[in-house]
């Protein structure tokens, strides 16, 4: 049986409800709830957010490719 997705906002006292779903009255379904997943646009623009935190933190300027490489090398060889 193919799967239905849609989004719906969770109402007063935590209700939810869902219409015009393409299945026949008396279908059994599974129901799976969970926070709508944030869009590519606002994936960006936290991981944006995440990155002018990093580059402002003291220290950070001084730090070099080649001393991330390093870091990534040496924890691959378990060092």
């Amino acid at each position: 049986m193919p799967a239905y997705e849609t989004t719906a906002t969770i109402e007063s006292g935590g209700e939810l409800r869902l219409s015009a779903v393409p299945f026949e009255p008396g279908t059994q379904v599974e129901v799976f709830v969970m926070p709508k997943r944030p869009s590519a646009a606002e994936r960006i623009a936290q991981w944006q957010k995440v990155c002018e935190s990093i580059r402002r933190t003291p220290g950070s300027s001084e730090i070099t490719e080649e001393d991330i490489q390093k870091e990534i090398n040496d924890y691959r060889a378990g060092r």
